[in-house]
């Protein structure tokens, strides 16, 4: 074990103070008999600094039987509930559960909230770091649950769980945290209205982003550890579409007008984000754009044949129309308006300009090259003009990527020159794998140090590069090779070697010695009702980026203006518990993603077509819909449900009493780091009710069950009044089989309809690939409880 302080509490109140004291880095310890074997192993992703004893705390270990039921004091032994008199003539099914528990030495030191309070059983979550390394699954903050990927025979049979503030790992690889398994299940189910909205909760530009993302998502999708990762960029560009033509139905403004003004500051995608979010919180706004038309760099800056500006129309058109969102073209900040004016008039001002100025490249002749960026705005504003026949491109991002391909198309023949090698090229690879298959020509590991112009033609003297030791940005540092100067000659040279936001018209006050805005980078507050964000606070980012920024302004724009707090992140309660998608394991191949032939592509055409019906709905099947599959453990939590107790707790907000189903709102339960459990409340019985709890596990000296079952009814000769049934170690959580109560009840009890049940059980369970087992043995427990009490005396 790590070193820890080990306090004895003497008080409920004294330990409760500890743990304010040391929030998260304190554990309460009772029994111990999961606590001590958790920390030998050390297995926690945090390792507790204090361990506070609360078994040295009086009046907490009792049994009491009183005209409202029983109560249950938390420290109670599992071994004198077991023998208890009282529990067993009342709540039979409770003694059953708390002597099942491991051997008599555990039921002798565990007690019932230390049961209750069990951490989940998976290997992978308790494997010990100094045995072959750390795995950080799941539920200890990483990206994946390993059992999906891996060995999942003793996990769960229903459903997965996923965190609230930690979704699965496409959604955390997203810089926009959108709901991907979420809105894939709608599309499973062909409820596109609802998977739209699912994605506009946190993306209002899907049509966009599934065209020119990175798809972060794509490369720790989970279904890449079984075959190939699920093409969610594909899936998102036709919910996207799809959506466009049903947003006046899918994008409803449902708050109220506040009677608040924001103005915001370009019209690219963080400008457009918070415009979308600010404008569903009820606010007036109204974005200022230089340009004639709206859209940015996504109507400036990239190639139509990559995003069709058909899409940017519709995008502006649903904002202008549907949401009611101003647009003030040919208005220049710093020339038409100031900043200061705009604060004046506004309730808030967002700046939100994009990176539309060229980085210097600092050598002899620079002023000979052309930007990048402005021959990319000239193409996309309608000029087909072509600089030279044989260009050069220096740079290897999405910029120089998009000019290659724009000259290509124009009937140029470029060159791009790169100081890196292939490997390191930081454009999108798809991009880059467009572009070879075009025929454009790369040079690697080549520098220019100068620019001449001689009898029309553009000279550029180049030096070999080698790489060497990562430099700041984590890439092996490109170092020039001595005396290997070289000269090349093209018709026009244009550099791409980065962009920066031009912010000459933000006064002096807001800017830092870099000239950047002076804004905090989560909430992009400036200075009193001033914000900014995007590349003029993020430099140059992608899409995704700017939409995930620029939706965590409007929140902060939002709580200035009303003065409430919201999650950045809407948590969408219903989707914490969640059915794996088991066909998703199947081995299968990835759709390809239909491309125009070669000779079929040019400037206006979308290089990538349309994905078949067929294709898509074949795609979002592979999807998993993964999400932590553990189970939790807690015998005696299987009985409590079926007996309708209930949990009482004090913690900073005072007392309180919750549900068994309330309480495990998780693998580990609802306990937070500031919470202590007091005591089991269980109502009184009807006299006439039976109960029933089995069993299945390897070997009766450990506690770890495969499954369990529960259940309390009241019948009417052989017929079902009423019943609640509750499965264990099949779920992450105990679970309430509603859909099996409902179906007995007012039914009699006989072969024909335990079988019935039995199918409605294996067809409601989604097994992993390993553990199908677990609903056969789940049946068979549920025929014998039914059946041995249906004839108690048989």
């Amino acid at each position: 074990m790590r070193p820890f302080r080990h306090i004895n509490a003497k008080t409920v109140e004294e330990a409760l103070k500890l743990l304010l004291e040391h929030r998260g880095r304190a554990k309460l310890i009772g029994g111990g008999t999961d606590l001590i074997p958790i920390l030998r192993r050390d297995s926690l992703s945090c390792y507790p600094e204090v361990i506070i004893n609360i078994k040295t705390i009086p009046g907490l270990d009792y049994i009491k039987e009183e005209k409202d039921g029983i109560r249950i004091g938390a420290l109670t032994k599992l071994a004198d509930i077991a023998s208890s008199p009282v529990i067993k003539r009342n709540f039979k099914i409770l003694s059953e559960a708390a002597f099942s528990v491991g051997t008599p030495q555990i039921r002798n030191m565990a007690t019932i909230a230390g049961n209750l309070c069990q951490d989940v059983r998976c290997w992978y979550y308790r494997y010990p770091h100094q045995i072959g390394g750390r795995i950080t699954c799941y539920l200890k903050g990483g990206k994946t649950c390993y059992a999906l990927v891996g060995d999942n025979r003793y996990h769960s049979v229903f459903e997965c769980y996923r965190e609230q503030k930690r979704p699965s790992a496409c959604t955390i690889s997203c810089p926009a945290e959108i709901d991907i398994p979420s809105y894939l299940a709608k599309l499973r189910l062909e409820d596109l209205n609802e998977a739209a909205r699912i994605l506009y909760e946190t993306n209002p530009l899907p049509s966009i982003t599934g065209r020119v993302c990175p798809h972060y998502c794509e490369k720790d999708c989970t279904k890449g550890y079984l075959d190939e990762s699920v093409a969610i960029r594909s899936l998102e560009r036709f919910l996207g579409d799809y959506a466009l033509g049903k947003a006046e139905e899918i994008l409803k403004i449902e708050k109220p007008e506040s009677g608040k003004t924001v103005a915001i500051v370009g019209s690219g995608p963080c400008g457009l984000t918070s415009a979308y979010y600010l404008r569903r919180f009820g606010h007036d706004v109204t974005i200022f754009e230089k340009d004639a038309e709206p859209g940015g760099l996504l109507r400036y800056g990239i190639p139509s044949f990559r995003l069709p500006k058909k899409i940017v129309d519709d995008v502006i058109y649903v904002f202008q129309k549907v949401l009611g969102i101003r647009f003030k073209t040919n208005t220049e900040i710093g020339k038409d308006i100031s900043i200061y004016e705009l604060m004046t008039k506004f309730d808030a001002v967002l700046v939100a300009v994009g990176a539309y100025k060229e980085i210097r490249m600092n050598i002899p002749g620079e002023e000979l090259v052309i930007s990048g960026i402005d021959f990319l705005r000239r193409v996309n504003s309608g000029s087909k003009e072509v600089p030279g026949s044989h260009v050069a491109v220096i740079g290897g991002g999405n910029v120089a990527i998009d000019v290659a391909r724009v000259l290509l198309r124009l009937g140029a023949n470029p060159v791009i020159i790169y100081r890196r090698s292939e490997k390191e090229l930081p454009a999108l690879s798809e991009e880059v794998e467009a572009a070879k298959e075009e025929g454009i020509r790369f040079e690697f590991l080549t520098l220019p140090i100068a620019v001449q112009k001689k009898e029309g033609k553009i000279s550029l003297t180049c030096v070999k590069m080698e790489l060497k030791e990562k430099d700041e940005t984590g890439r092996p540092k490109p170092v020039p090779i001595e005396g290997s100067e070289f000269t090349l000659e093209f018709d026009a040279v244009i550099k791409a070697i980065g962009e920066i936001p031009s912010v000459d018209f933000v006064p002096e006050e807001f800017l830092d010695e870099k000239r950047m805005i002076k804004a905090e980078r989560i909430t992009g507050h400036v200075a009193r009702n001033l914000f900014a964000g995007g590349d003029c606070v993020l430099g140059p980012a992608t899409v995704v980026e700017a939409v995930a920024m620029g939706r965590r302004v409007a929140f902060a724009i939002d709580k200035m203006l009303s003065g409430e707090r919201k999650d950045v992140r809407e948590i969408r309660t219903d989707f914490l518990f969640d059915r794996v998608n088991v066909p998703g394991f199947k081995a299968s191949k990835r759709i390809k993603v239909p491309r125009l032939e070669i000779h079929e592509r040019n400037l206006e055409r979308e290089d990538i077509g349309e994905t078949s019906i067929e294709d898509l709905k074949y795609e979002v099947t592979r999807c998993i819909n993964c999400g932590c599959v553990a189970v939790n453990p807690s015998d005696v939590a299987c009985a409590l449900m079926a007996l309708d107790a209930k949990i009482k707790l004090i913690g900073e907000a005072g007392e309180m009493v919750v549900s068994m189903e309330e309480f495990f709102q998780s693998p580990r339960g609802r306990l937070s780091d500031t919470e202590i459990i007091t005591e089991i409340l269980i109502p009184p019985l009807d006299g006439r009710a039976r109960q029933s709890f089995v069993k299945f596990r390897l070997r009766d000296s450990i506690d770890f069950s495969i499954v369990t079952l529960s259940y309390v009814a009241t019948f009417s000769g052989d017929t079902v009044n009423d019943i609640r049934i509750v499965l264990g170690s099949v779920s992450p959580r105990p679970i309430r089989a509603r859909f099996a109560e409902e179906f007995l009840r007012g039914k009699a009890l006989n072969d024909k309809t335990i079988e019935a049940l039995a199918e409605m059980i294996s067809s409601s369970a989604s097994p992993l690939p390993m553990n199908g087992f677990k609903i056969k043995v789940l049946n068979s427990l549920l025929r014998r409880a039914l059946l041995s009490e249906l004839n108690p005396e048989g």
